[in-house]
Parts: structure tokens; sequence; C-alpha cells
């Protein structure tokens, strides 16, 4: 630690410890500075990152970028984070290591890295996601006082191209759940198209959070739908906002009913006791990949270009938006994170789900566009 003494009027010492020396004698930087204290203090921290690594001697330039990132950064990183984000941070360090996990953490330089960064593989968007947690433990180390300057500074990343969501027009939504009507998963896949949730938080609803008297679902959990289970304590929900109540349409509500019904009837062994699930076996949340397929058998009996199951909540943002519903009631729809929509959640009000609905129902029966 950088100790600041004071020498005389507006002059000030600054001593910065720098480790020991190949004898073990303490070594120190000693800087006279003129001004205030408050200047002297702030140049001693500058000084502290610039001059004092925690690594010194011989050690310093034995710690590789690799031995960093997967011995001192990612087990911190993960404790930090949700479940998700640090299986994604230890996917990516493990993509890192091949590359640059041989060049010395102390030292390190933006052209080395530049240089060494030819070798990882991937999409230019994989990479990019790479570099970015790259960076985020690289300033990492900054702020532990490991190096003097993050070296990320200056990188030349890979150029993703543009992508662009596909939505559909309201006539061709329409067209699809008229041509998904009668198929096994229709009910979620309605319930996506209508009220713009993501997929995780519809595969997550129980029988607890529907109402179908006041015809609402309240969001209150989503599950992991690689896994097929359901998020951690505390990590529930996206975001706080994500956790909001949405008015249905009635032929939703007429369909879920119906579900409810048909659950209900359900024979179960004594190792499927979980009727609670509005979408599963019993036991686990339906899968994505039976949602992906009734999605695509819709499409294509359709005639209609094939999008991704999120394509149907950006689907449902364009059309409410294009229709001129405020963009607060669509964020407020959606559980997007804004001030707007913090407040809103704070009052529990009755989200307005039933717009999209209605502007489906005002369609006429054909598939235009």
């Amino acid at each position: 630690m950088a100790h600041v003494r004071r020498r005389g009027p507006n002059t000030y010492e600054i001593r910065v410890y720098l480790g020991r020396d190949a004898e073990g004698k303490k070594k120190y930087l000693i800087e006279t500075f003129h001004g205030t204290k408050g200047q002297a203090q702030r140049r001693a921290a500058e000084l502290e990152v610039l001059h004092r690594p925690r690594v010194s001697g011989p050690q310093k330039a034995a710690v590789t970028l690799g031995e960093y990132l997967e011995k001192r950064w990612l087990p911190k990183a993960k404790t930090a984070a949700t479940e998700r984000t640090g299986e994604t941070y230890e996917w990516h360090v493990r993509r890192l290591l091949p590359a640059v996990g041989h060049l010395p953490l102390y030292g390190l330089t933006a052209g080395d890295l530049q240089d060494a960064l030819e070798g990882l593989q991937g999409s230019p968007v994989t990479r990019r996601k790479i570099i970015g947690t790259l960076k985020t433990a690289l300033r990492q180390a900054v702020a532990w006082g490991l190096i003097p300057s993050d070296p990320t500074e200056g990188l030349i990343l890979p150029r993703a191209p543009r992508r662009r969501h596909r939505v559909l027009t309201v006539a061709q939504l329409k067209a699809l759940l008229d041509a998904a009507r009668g198929l096994k998963h229709y009910p979620v896949l309605r319930l996506l198209a209508v009220t713009g949730m993501r997929l995780g938080e519809a595969l997550g609803l129980k029988w607890e959070d529907v109402d179908l008297e006041k015809g609402t679902v309240t969001v209150r959990r989503g599950i992991d739908t690689r896994k097929r289970r359901f998020k951690p304590e505390g990590d529930e929900t996206k975001t706080p906002a994500a956790e909001r109540t949405i008015k249905l349409d009635p032929e939703t509500v007429a369909l879920l009913a119906d579900l409810k019904k048909q659950r209900a009837k359900q024979k179960v062994s004594p190792l499927h006791l979980d009727r609670s699930l509005v979408f599963g076996n019993g036991v686990r949340p339906l899968g994505e990949d039976a949602v992906r397929r009734t999605l695509r058998r819709a499409l294509k009996k359709a005639g209609l270009p094939r999008i991704r199951v999120h394509d149907l909540r950006h689907t449902a943002a364009s059309i409410l938006l294009d229709a001129g519903v405020p963009m607060t009631a669509v964020a407020d729809l959606l559980g997007h994170s804004t001030p707007a929509t913090t407040v809103a959640l704070y009052a529990h009000p009755i989200r307005r789900g039933q717009a999209l609905a209605e502007l489906l129902d005002s369609q006429p029966d054909s598939q235009e566009g």
C-alpha cells in the first residue's frame, strides 16, 4: 500500500512498497510531491498501480496469462456470476488457453495479444464474445494491481456480420397460428406469440402462475432451456423487471383451461407425481427442441420463411410498436429493465398482454406479406 507523509508546506513524500529483492530486502519507490494532500493521495494511488504488481522478482515473469485466467480469475468470477454466466466464462477460458495461455501476464502488450488471437477458433461473433471475456479478466487484473494497464485497449476485433432479427407481419403471424392449431404443442407456441414471453419463462410456468378466471399469467421464474431445469434461487428471472403479470386473450385462456383438464386426467406413475408444470411431463419442463419442431412444422404448413423460436418475441414487439403501442407499454409486456418498467414492477400492475391478440383478431383470414 502506498503511504503519504507530509514533509512541509504543500510538500509530501510518497512511498510505495515494491516487494523484496533477490536477497529478501524490502524495496520502495519514494517520490517527493508538491501540491495538496488530496493531489498527493491521487498520485500515490497512480504510482501504486504503475509500480507495484502483486507478483515480483523471478515469479513475476513466470506467471502466464493462462495461469491467471484459469487459477486466479475464473474461480472468483464464477462465484460472483450466475450459473449460466459462470459456465460461459469457463468455456471461453478453455478456448483462450491454446491461443494466448502461454503469454506472460506481466509486460503483456496489445500487439502480443493481437498476434496470438489470430489462432483463436470460431466465428467472428464467437471470437468477439470470447475476447470480451478476456477484456473483463484483464481489467480485473488491473484492479487487483497485477498489471499496470489493460493490454486489451486498442485490440482490433473480428468484424461480425450485422444480424437482423426475422419478424413476421400480423397476417403472417395469424397464418402461422392457424397452421399450428391441432399440433401437440400449439398452446405454448400461441402463448409465446401473443405475449412475447421468453421461451424459458413460458416453459417455467406452473399452474399456480395461471389465473384462468382473471385470464392472466404471472412470470415468476424461468428455466435453463439447455438443461431443462429451473434456475437457482435468486436468479429465477433474467432481471427484476422480468417478473410480471400478463393479460391473456380469450383463446389462449381457453387453451390453457383445456390443457389443465387434460393434465388432471392423466395417469402418472409414483415417479411422476408433479402436476404443477403447465408445459412438461410431470418431472421436467418441456424441451426447447419440441417447441422448435412444432414451430418448423407450422411454418412449413403455412408456407412461411423459417424463423427461430425467439423471433416470436421480436415479432410481438415489432407488431405492437408498428401499431402505435407506446414503447414503455411494450417494454412492460416484454419484461425489459428500464426505469419505467422498474416503477411499474413495484406497483404490481396487470400488464396489457391482450393488445397483440386484438390485432390478430382484427386481421382478415388471408396470408398477406
